[in-house]
């Protein structure tokens, strides 16, 4: 199997680090299965963190200091609703460096618990400013907390689902053969194409509460791969068989407090996944 599907060194600076390798598993369930490392996202997240709190800091001295000054109102309340809205868009464009991502998924997700009501705060509080121009000093301060609040929810998002590794597990498969799709059915899987033999496709799902574990084919190098896929409610794909020392490490402090927590992957998802044994090619 090409050793690009071992996942790229580069990313950790040339080398894979010890305690990545020494931390991750291998089921006996899935032992004809290969790790396909993905690129750590969390890296990508770090800069736009920074400079959207810069914007929102901005926001929070103009609004403070409009009614004080010659600057105009919307200044303070433009540079406070740019904060937390693009790091959301950020997040769902950092979210899609993975091949095969699920952008509306994640939007769910950012959108999930409270986060849609301060949003929806921050936009009535927009179209308010437009429509009657308030000259109260107090309605423009009031701009600062949905929008600070919002902002640490999405920054809390990002650095828990980006912070655990994340990895496909991969095997070479006869795309010749119809998959079977009854045995996988039997053993609680739900069948999603209409064709036995899809291409470039998901093919199966399992859910739980919080996650799903994903059947799909690729094609890479003329070569047809059959993948499984860990995803998270957040709409991100993390490796479920790594322990949990690797998983939630960015902010513990601030994610636990805001409610999120570590799926532990239940093993009994991969049952039925040994009946395409048969269908798997030797690397």
């Amino acid at each position: 199997m090409n050793v690009d599907f071992e996942g790229d060194p580069n990313w950790w600076g040339g080398k894979i680090p010890e305690h990545l390798l020494l931390n991750e598993l291998h089921p006996e369930r899935i032992i004809k299965w290969k790790r396909k490392r993905l690129e750590p996202l969390l890296k990508k997240l770090l800069f736009p963190i920074s400079w959207s709190l810069l914007v929102l800091t901005m926001g929070i001295l103009f609004t403070l200091l409009d009614h004080r000054t010659n600057f105009s109102e919307y200044i303070g309340a433009i540079l406070l609703i740019l904060a937390p809205i693009s790091l959301g868009l950020v997040t769902i464009k950092v979210s899609n460096s993975h091949q095969n991502p699920k952008p509306i998924h994640v939007l769910l997700g950012l959108l999930g618990r409270t986060r849609l009501l301060w949003l929806l705060i921050i936009i009535i509080q927009l179209m308010i400013s437009i429509i009657q121009k308030p000259t109260n000093s107090m309605f423009w301060n009031l701009i600062i907390l949905p929008s600070t609040i919002l902002w640490i929810e999405w920054v809390a998002f990002g650095s828990f689902y980006f912070s655990s590794p994340s990895a496909i597990w991969i095997t070479k498969y006869n795309s010749k053969k119809n998959l079977p799709m009854d045995e996988l059915v039997e053993q609680g899987w739900e069948w999603l194409p209409d064709s036995l033999n899809p291409k470039n496709a998901s093919i199966a799902i399992k859910k739980s509460k919080k996650e799903i574990l994903e059947l799909s084919t690729i094609n890479k190098n003329n070569e047809e791969f059959l993948v499984l896929s860990w995803w998270q409610k957040g709409g991100i794909r993390h490796d479920p068989f790594v322990t949990r020392e690797l998983k939630g490490l960015a902010i513990p402090w601030l994610t636990k407090k805001l409610g999120y927590s570590i799926n532990e992957f239940d093993s009994e998802m991969l049952e039925g996944i040994e009946v395409l044994e048969i269908f798997q090619i030797k690397s």
